[in-house]
């Protein structure tokens, strides 16, 4: 029987949910909190049907389906792992089968504390290997690019980083060759992984087989704080994760946000943000001369106050600096002032059109929100830049990290 608003009514573990026409089972399954464990899977990538974790048992079917590729019906009764014994045996058998080869890495593992591989074993397996024979070796520390690193006997096979670069970016650098037990994930000849995008290959593998160069062995998870952040490079502003130990990055990864970036994130905001913030800078008071040094800003600030002023602000700073700097200027200075935010515009590939912005600057509608830029920023950033040049103002202020361009 169908649901309200163009829905439709289905059964999973006894349990009426209401989904849209066109979801598969997984996805059904998930908007009614109920998990069914996957590895190839993933919401954003086409379905691949890899590793047979997913298995459902559907009322009226002979055999078991995936639930990655089976597309709800009005009516269906689904039952999972939480009710069918038939569905457990098998995810228990699938996860045998992915272990017989997997090296026991855990405890060297990058991945260990928040992987799949561990996470679905003690849930839907928990018990000991019967395979004896000699395991299959694979290569080992494989650099792919400039940013990612390959450990071929953890990979399972799953293909989210082959599909990621096939649909997303489009670069294929990615495939699998070989068969059987000795298929491995390697680049095409003569190429790398180092499309701009590179390192979300690392955020997809839903195991430890594919990890970051430059944050390899840094932390455990477990001794990491995380906090959610926004990224600060252009004025997409992806959703993303920052994994902290002792005051020092050591791991980035996108937040999953819809309508944003979804799951994705670029390299220059996963592996620049250190640059925000560098070994060297300043971590205490500077305590000698400052007094004098407030009174000589503060005198050569009233001498020249009645005189025209340009200032230019960096589009970086926040909504509470944008208006403690107006407030400063109307208060303080007597003489014209011509506010303007920097822009930036760069040129941007195909690939990087993705999911990067041309504007560099992620916060100038701030500042025009505030009050201290027009709605066309880019125009009265060229007039302010031309008046410079022409020497129309008499006094000028750079305010934030940004110079003149």
């Amino acid at each position: 029987m169908s649901g309200e608003d163009g829905l439709i009514a289905i059964t999973i573990d006894g349990e009426k949910v209401l989904v849209k026409p066109g979801t598969n089972v997984i996805d059904a399954a998930c908007s009614a909190g109920i998990e069914i464990p996957h590895y190839c899977y993933h919401r954003d990538l086409s379905v691949a049907g890899n590793c047979r974790m997913c298995q459902i048992e559907i009322e009226g079917r002979p055999r078991l389906e995936i639930g990655c590729n089976t597309i709800v019906q009005d009516g269906m009764a689904i039952r999972t792992h939480r009710t069918s014994e038939k569905v457990r045996k098998a995810q228990a058998s699938v996860l045998e089968f992915i272990l017989i080869n997997h090296p026991l890495d855990c405890t060297v593992c990058d991945q260990s504390g928040h992987c799949k591989l561990q996470d679905y074993h003690y849930t839907y397996n928990a018990r000991h290997s019967r395979f004896f024979e000699r395991k299959e070796h694979k290569v080992k520390a494989v650099e792919l690019g400039p940013n990612v690193m390959l450990d071929g006997e953890r990979c399972i096979l799953c293909t989210r980083c082959i599909r990621f670069c096939d649909e997303i970016t489009k670069t294929s650098e990615l495939g699998a060759v070989n068969r059987g037990d000795k298929t491995v994930i390697t680049t095409f000849e003569g190429k790398r992984l180092d499309n701009p995008l590179s390192g979300t290959v690392v955020d997809l593998c839903p195991v430890g087989a594919l990890t970051h160069k430059k944050w390899r062995f840094n932390s455990r998870i477990w001794y990491t704080s995380e906090a959610d952040a926004v990224c600060p490079g252009c004025s997409t502003g992806c959703t993303t994760k920052v994994f902290e130990r002792d005051n020092k990055v050591v791991l980035v990864k996108a937040r999953y946000n819809e309508k944003v970036n979804r799951e994705w994130l670029c390299d220059a905001g996963r592996y620049g943000l250190e640059e925000l913030v560098p070994e060297e800078r300043v971590c205490g008071v500077f305590h000698a001369g400052e007094n004098a040094d407030l009174a000589n800003i503060s005198s050569l600030l009233k001498e020249n106050s009645d005189r025209s002023a340009v200032v230019v602000i960096s589009s970086r700073l926040y909504l509470e600096e944008f208006r403690v700097i107006k407030e400063f200027f109307n208060r303080f200075w007597r003489g014209s002032v011509t506010f303007a935010v920097s822009f930036r515009e760069r040129y941007l590939t195909e690939t990087e059109k993705i999911l990067i912005s041309p504007d560099y600057d992620p916060n100038w509608k701030g500042a025009v929100i505030e009050g201290v830029a027009k709605e066309d920023v880019k125009s009265s950033y060229r007039e302010a830049l031309n008046g410079i040049r022409k020497r129309s103002f008499e006094s000028l202020f750079f305010i934030g990290d940004d110079a003149i361009w």
